[in-house]
Formats: C-alpha cells, structure tokens, sequence
C-alpha cells in the first residue's frame, strides 16, 4: 500500500556518519514504495547532494541551518541547566523550521509522519496523521553510559542531570506516539515496559552489501583498524581507550603490531591519538581500502546506544573483528563464532592477537559474519519491517485528534 510519509530530519540524509547512513537508506527504500517527502536541516550546502536525494524522493524540502559558535552553543547548555527541560529536547528547535511543518502540513495531507530521532518530537505538528519515532539510540541510556565514563566532575554532572531529564522526556513521549522504531530487540523490550500502549517494532540498523562487499586487496600483517567518526564522544573514547590501554598489551606479545584510526578527528584530539604504532588518518571519503587491508578490525567501545553501523559493515565485509560488549550489543551475533568479544584491556588485547596469530581462525571468523550480514541486514529486510509498523498504524489514523 502505498502513502504519503513525511520525513522530518535534523540533517541531509547522507551516508557519511551513522545516523546520515541509516535515514538515507531509509528514505532510499522507503521511495520505491511509498512518495516520501524529507523536510530537514541543511548544514552541508551540498546542491549535488541535494540533487541526488531529489532523484528517488518525491520532495525534498531545506531549512537553513544555524551556524553557532561553539561557545555559545556551551552557554546555551549551561542555561539550559537550570531549567526542567532538557537541552537534548530543544537543541534542534527554530522559528523556521516550525513554519516549514506548518507550511507543509497545511499544503497537502499525509499518511504517516515520520520523525528522526527524539529530538525532532520538539515541534507542533497539526495532523491527523500517525505519528512515527526512529529511536536511534535510547538517548537517556547513551547519556548515562557518558556520565559513568567520564573523567571531568563538572561534566560527569552535567552528563547525570541531562540523563534524568531526558529520561521523563524521552519515556513520555514514547506513549504519546502512535508508533516507534528502535534499532535492536534488546530496546524494543525497555521502550514497550513504559509505552505498553504503542505500536513499537524492531527496525536493525542494515548494511549496503554491494558496496560493504568482501574485496581482495592484500592483508597488512598486524594492521588494527578502528572507524568512526572521532567527533563523536563514544567513539573518541574507544579510540582512546585503545591507544592507550589495548596496544601497549597487544605489543608485548605481537611487536609488530600498528593501529589505524579512520574517520574525522578534532584538531584538539589528535594529540591525544598519536601514538609510536598509529596512524590517524582524519576524514576519508571512502573506509573501505583500510578495513579491506585490515588483519583484524576492531570495536572497543565502552559507552554509546543503538547498534553499531562499523560493526554490521565489518561483518559484511568478512573482516574478523573484536568488540566490546557495548561495540556488537543488539546485534545477533555470537561470540566465538561471528567475532570476538572482549571487555577488560588484557582480555580485548589477548582476542586481537589470537586473530593476528591464527589467520584460519580469522577467515572462519569472516565467513560466519558475512553470511549473518547476508541474511540479517539488509537494508530490504529492515525497511519491510518499518512498512509493517505503516501498515499497523494507517488504519486508525483517523482516531487521532489534531494538536
């Protein structure tokens, strides 16, 4: 059956981070089917970007996005702070973008909305449309992990107080929506224990498997990589993390051992990253060639939510991997067969160096993770479910009262 769905995004559906990646297949697949309208944050000015979305989305409607030093994006948290309202609930709000809605809810019906993230739930939508939340993280969950791994009072405060208003936010509106979609089972169990009355579905993060594909290039001996965007703190962390506490472990019994960080890094953190052994390579347009070089691709994350994008693309790719419990949580993999899995830096370090020393055991590795990629994470497969949840929800649409 095909519908009208809106799209509301906080940014460009595009697959250069991990949210950018899941709202852009997503929409992508969702177009074959249904006329789908994206109404988003522009922060790229990217017209041939733009362009490209154009050519399988029926609209696609900009809103300029405010460009705020981060200075004053500080002092807004800091203000924020006093007040009962979490700054993760307003950040995204703007005059302009309430006006696009109503615009846009004004000039034509739909027959579903679709929101990206929690954050986007800031505004008013007049509509007597379904409602539906792609939860990418349990956002409340993600908070507490950084306030139980970070160093610095001030902001282990911070990161605790945040937590405790996004948690009444975030609960309260899984029971005002009429749908939501989370990315693991493991989430589907903590969202429907406090929204019992919302139609809520498992949506997997997926992978693209023609272009997450297995490649031939020459396996560096010893090589370790990690990806990621480095600007965002889970991942700075696990970057962190595993210079400084893995590597020095895993060189005692494999000295030949090198590490290369794949992904944008904050000028300011690089200093922190360098280390004799590693290469950090700053933003590349193209992951693939370092994790096809890879004798072992790595996960060491020690807090973040959802399902990890790095973790299903190394799976696809038949690279043996080694995650954390955080790294590969909510993702049907099982340990000692699909990878690795290790949380102590001494337990993490003696996982790698039994793949960099048993490269039979690496190849076992990679086929299992490649076949459950295969047939667990597709993208297809994630967006029949996502219909599903549609289909669950149009037929009482006309129950919901405007707002």
């Amino acid at each position: 059956m095909s519908r009208r769905v809106l799209v509301l995004s906080p940014g460009l559906p595009w697959p250069t981070w991990g949210m950018g990646t899941r709202i852009y297949q997503l929409v992508r697949h969702l177009s074959s089917d249904h006329e789908v309208t994206v109404l988003t944050y522009d922060d790229l000015g990217e017209e041939a970007i733009v362009a490209h979305i154009r050519d399988f989305c029926h609209d696609v409607r900009l809103v300029p996005m405010l460009q705020e030093p981060s200075i004053a994006r500080r002092a807004r948290q800091v203000r924020w702070a006093a007040s009962r309202t979490s700054f993760h609930e307003r950040e995204l709000y703007s005059a302009r973008m309430q006006t696009a809605i109503d615009s846009l809810l004004a000039e034509k019906p739909f027959d579903i909305i679709h929101l990206e993230s929690s954050q986007m739930a800031c505004f008013r939508l007049r509509t007597d449309a379904p409602i539906v939340l792609d939860e990418h993280n349990i956002e409340y969950e993600l908070l507490s992990r950084l306030h139980r791994g970070e160093r610095s009072p001030l902001r282990r405060a911070q990161y605790r107080l945040e937590a405790h208003k996004v948690r009444h936010f975030e609960q309260s509106l899984w029971a005002r929506l009429d749908g939501v979609a989370v990315t693991s089972e493991r989430e589907e169990v903590i969202v429907r224990r406090h929204a019992p009355g919302t139609s809520i579905t498992t949506v997997p993060n997926g992978v693209d498997l023609e272009y997450f594909a297995p490649g031939e290039d020459e396996i560096k001996e010893g090589e370790i990589v990690f990806t990621g965007l480095m600007t965002y703190r889970p991942n700075l962390d696990g970057a962190r993390y595993l210079v400084d506490e893995v590597l020095p472990r895993i060189r005692d019994r494999h000295p030949g051992a090198t590490i290369t960080i794949v992904g944008r890094v904050y000028d300011e953190d690089l200093d922190s990253l360098r280390r004799p052994g590693v290469t950090v390579t700053n933003w590349v347009d193209d992951v693939r060639p370092y994790v096809r070089r890879a004798s072992v691709v790595v996960a060491p994350l020690r807090m973040g939510g959802g399902t990890r994008l790095k973790v299903v693309e190394g799976l696809a790719m038949a690279k043996p991997m080694v995650s954390t419990t955080i790294g590969c949580e909510g993702i049907d993999v099982r340990p000692g067969e699909h990878l690795l899995v290790a949380d102590a830096p001494d337990d993490f370090a003696d996982a790698v160096v039994r793949v960099l020393r048993d490269p039979a055991l690496g190849r076992r590795l990679g086929v299992a993770g490649n076949r459950l990629a295969r047939t667990h994470y597709s993208w297809e497969r994630a967006v029949d479910q996502l219909g599903e949840l549609y289909d669950r929800l149009t037929p009482v649409h006309a129950n919901r009262s405007g707002d």
